[in-house]
C-alpha cells in the first residue's frame, strides 16, 4: 500500500504542469538509472487507471490538460527505466493519447505528433508485439487524416517490409495498388507548391493545416481544415475549376509538398495549393463543374465546398401526392404564427413541434431474441430478428431506393456514457443494425447502408458525404441524448431549416455569430453556414447561377415530415413500454454539422436519454433496443406510405 501510494504521488507531482514536450520517448536500452521493478509497475498502474478514467467520461468531456496528465504519467514508466515490455506498451498509449487528442481538438500537429510516437515504438522496441498496430495506425493517419499519397504509399511499403506473408502485407499491397495507379496520374509534382514563410509571418494569422476529400461519381466535398477563424471568398474560373481564397492566412508547415489523395472519383481531378502575397489559394479542379456551395463549421474551424456536377440536384422520387398533402398540411415554416415571435437564440435551441402524425400500423419486435446477447456489447445480427417482423409490401411506389443509417459517434468518439457504462456509441450502432434489418425485411426494393458497420471514427463531413456521393434518398442520424440533469429522459428528433442556418457575407465568406443547440448531442457540433454558389467569369452565360443552401439540400418540408413521423413513432413505440423514457420532446430545427448540406431529406433522431439512469438501465437490454428499432421502421413506414402516388397517378 505504501509502494502504490508513493506511485501515485509521483505521477501526480511529476504531471503537474504538464506538457506535450514532457513524455520524451527514451529507448529502454540506453543507459538510464534504474529503479525497483515493482516501482515501474505501480507508475504503469497508476498510469493505467488515469487511461481507464479518461476513457469512462464521454469524449467531449474530457479536457485536454486530463490527456497530457495521463501522457506525462506514462512518460514517467519510461523515464524511469521500465523494461521493453512495459516501455514499448507506454510509448504505444502515449501515441494513442496523443491521436484522440488531435482529433478532439483538429490540431495537425498533435497528429504528426502521433505518427512520430507509433514511429518510435517500430524504432525503439523492433521485437514489441505492438509494432503492426504502430505501422497500421501510421498508415491509416496518412491515408485517412493527412490524405497525403507520398507519405500513405511510403507507409503502406513499410508493413509489407516488416510482416512480408502476413495478411496485413496483402492487405497493405492492395491498398498500394491503388495508391501507385494514383501516383502515375498526379506526377510527381507537389499540390502543396510554396516555401516556408518566416516564423514573423505566421504570427496571428489563421492557417490551412490540412485539406481533406470525399468524393464520388458527380459529387465531391473538400473539407479545408483552420487553425483558426478565416474569411474566404470563391468563385469559378472556367467550367472546371473552382478558386478558394483565404485572405490573411498562411499554409501549416506540415503541408508543405504534399501530394493530395484523390481516389477513383470522376468528378474532383486535382486539389493544388499556393501562398499569394496575403492569401492562401485553393485551386479545385472538377470535372464538368455545374455548382458549389459553401459554409464554415466551428470547434474546431473548417470551411466545406460541396460541388456536384449536374445542373439540378438529384430528385428523390416522393412523387406526386405529397403535393396533395402539403395542401392540406399548414406549412409552420419562415414567417409562420408557429414562428413569429421567437428570438434567435430560441430558434436555434430548437422550437417543439408537438402535432404528430398518427400511425395506424402496429408495432412488433422480436420476442425470443436473448438480451443477454444485447447487454453492454453494442452488437447485434440481423439474423436474430424474429419472423414476426412486417411481411414486404407488394406493390412498393414510394419512389425510395436507398436509406443510409448513420450511428453516432464510434472509435475514441464514445459519445454519453452512461453511469454503468453503457455507450452511445455501441447503443446506436446496434439500434441502426436492427433498423437496418426491419427495413430490409419489409422493402426489400429499398438499399439501406449504414455510415459505419463497426466501432469506427467517421469525421462528421464524411458521413454527410456518404450520403450526397451515393444519391441516398433518405439520411436517419440516430442518438442518444444526455443532460446534467439525471430525471431527464424522452424523445426527440430534429432536422435542419436553411433559413435558421446563419448566412455569412455573401462577397467575403465573413463568419457571422455562433449560435448553439440546447440538447443537441456535442460531438454533432453546431454548424456557422455560409452560402457561396453558382457561377461567375467568362462561362456565366453557359453556366445559370444555382442558389443552394446548406440544409436538407432544399428537401425542408420532407425533412420536417420524415422527422414528425419518425418522432411519432418512437412516442408511440417506445411509450408503450416506457412512457417517461418516450416523453414526447418535439420536432425541432438545429443545425448540426451532420445534416448540413445533405441533398436529401435528412433527420437526427434522439432516441433516449444515457445519461438517465432508469432508461440506461432498459436500454442495455436487446428487448429495448428492439422497441426502439421497432418505432423508427414505424415512422419511416408510414412516411414512405404518406409519400406513396394514389392508385389514379400510378396508371396514368
Amino acid at each position: 500500500m505504501l509502494a502504490s501510494a508513493i506511485a501515485l504521488g509521483l505521477v501526480f507531482c511529476l504531471a503537474a504542469s504538464p506538457s506535450m514536450n514532457a513524455p520524451d520517448v527514451v529507448n529502454a536500452r540506453d543507459n538510464v538509472k534504474r529503479e525497483p521493478a515493482n516501482l515501474v509497475e505501480n507508475l504503469f498502474q497508476a498510469a493505467g487507471e488515469l487511461l481507464t478514467s479518461l476513457h469512462q467520461r464521454p469524449f467531449e468531456a474530457r479536457t485536454s490538460s486530463e490527456y497530457l496528465h495521463a501522457i506525462d504519467a506514462y512518460g514517467q514508466v519510461i523515464r524511469f527505466g521500465a523494461e521493453p515490455n512495459l516501455a514499448s506498451d507506454s510509448v504505444y498509449k502515449i501515441a494513442e493519447l496523443k491521436l484522440e487528442l488531435a482529433s478532439a481538438s483538429g490540431d495537425y500537429g498533435l497528429y504528426q505528433q502521433a505518427v512520430d510516437t507509433f514511429r518510435k515504438v517500430t524504432s525503439s522496441y523492433p521485437a514489441s508485439s505492438l509494432v503492426g498496430n504502430a505501422l497500421v495506425s501510421i498508415a491509416q493517419i496518412y491515408e485517412e487524416t493527412f490524405q497525403d499519397l507520398t507519405g500513405a504509399a511510403d507507409a503502406y511499403q513499410q508493413i509489407v517490409d516488416h510482416f512480408p506473408n502476413s495478411v496485413m502485407a496483402r492487405e497493405a499491397r492492395a491498398v498500394l495498388a491503388r495508391l501507385d495507379r494514383q501516383m502515375a496520374r498526379a506526377g510527381n509534382v507537389a499540390d502543396v507548391m510554396t516555401s516556408p514563410p518566416s516564423e514573423a509571418a505566421e504570427v496571428g494569422r489563421a492557417s490551412l493545416s490540412n485539406i481533406r476529400n470525399f468524393s464520388g461519381p458527380d459529387y465531391a466535398r473538400v473539407v479545408l481544415d483552420l487553425s483558426g477563424e478565416a474569411r474566404f471568398s470563391a468563385q469559378r474560373t472556367g467550367g472546371n475549376r473552382l478558386v478558394v481564397d483565404l485572405s490573411g492566412a498562411s499554409i501549416g508547415r506540415q503541408l508543405y509538398g504534399r501530394r493530395f489523395i484523390i481516389g477513383e472519383s470522376t468528378l474532383l481531378k486535382h486539389i493544388t495549393v499556393s501562398a499569394l502575397s496575403n492569401n492562401v489559394r485553393v485551386e479545385i479542379e472538377v470535372d464538368k463543374l455545374a455548382e458549389y456551395s459553401t459554409f464554415l463549421l466551428p470547434d474546431p474551424d473548417r470551411l466545406v465546398v460541396d460541388l456536384r456536377s449536374t445542373a439540378q440536384p438529384k430528385e428523390h422520387a416522393l412523387p406526386e401526392r405529397r403535393a396533395v398533402e402539403a395542401r392540406r398540411t399548414p406549412d409552420h415554416s419562415g414567417t409562420g404564427a408557429h414562428e413569429r415571435g421567437m428570438t434567435k437564440n430560441r430558434v436555434f435551441m430548437g422550437t417543439p413541434i408537438f402535432s404528430l402524425p398518427r400511425i395506424d400500423d402496429p408495432i412488433v419486435v422480436a420476442s425470443t431474441e436473448s438480451e443477454s446477447n444485447a447487454r453492454g456489447q453494442g452488437t447485434s445480427k440481423e439474423e436474430a430478428v424474429s419472423a414476426s417482423k412486417p411481411q414486404p409490401q407488394s406493390a412498393p411506389h414510394h419512389g425510395v431506393k436507398l436509406i443510409v443509417i448513420d450511428p453516432g459517434h464510434g472509435g475514441h468518439d464514445t459519445g454519453t456514457i452512461g453511469s454503468n457504462g453503457l455507450q452511445e456509441k455501441d447503443l446506436v450502432l446496434d439500434v441502426a443494425r436492427r433498423l437496418k434489418a426491419y427495413i430490409k425485411r419489409s422493402h426489400p426494393e429499398i438499399d439501406v447502408m449504414l455510415t459505419r458497420d463497426s466501432d469506427r471514427f467517421i469525421a462528421l463531413e464524411e458521413r454527410t458525404a456518404i450520403a450526397n456521393s451515393r444519391h441516398a434518398d433518405l439520411f436517419i442520424s440516430i442518438h442518444a441524448n444526455a443532460s446534467p440533469s439525471r430525471a431527464a429522459s424522452g424523445v426527440e428528433t430534429f432536422f435542419v431549416t436553411p433559413d435558421r442556418a446563419a448566412k455569412a457575407d455573401q462577397h467575403n465568406g465573413a463568419r457571422p455569430a455562433v449560435a448553439t443547440a440546447a440538447d443537441g448531442n456535442a460531438a454533432s457540433q453546431v454548424a456557422t453556414a455560409g452560402v457561396q454558389s453558382g457561377a461567375s467569369g467568362s462561362d456565366n452565360k453557359q453556366q445559370p447561377v444555382v442558389t443552394t443552401t446548406v440544409s436538407a439540400g432544399n428537401r425542408v418540408n420532407e425533412s420536417r415530415d420524415l422527422a414528425r413521423y419518425i418522432q411519432a413513432g418512437l412516442v408511440r413505440g417506445v411509450g408503450s413500454q416506457a412512457q417517461n423514457t418516450a416523453a414526447n420532446r418535439g420536432v425541432k430545427h438545429a443545425p448540426f454539422a451532420v445534416l448540413l448540406g445533405s441533398a436529401m431529406p435528412s433527420v437526427l433522431a434522439e432516441v433516449s436519454f444515457v445519461s438517465n439512469p432508469r432508461d440506461e438501465a432498459m436500454l442495455q437490454t436487446g428487448q429495448f433496443r428492439e422497441k426502439i428499432a421497432a418505432s423508427l421502421y414505424a415512422g419511416l413506414n408510414a412516411f414512405l406510405k404518406k409519400n406513396a402516388p394514389s392508385e389514379s397517378s400510378v396508371k396514368k
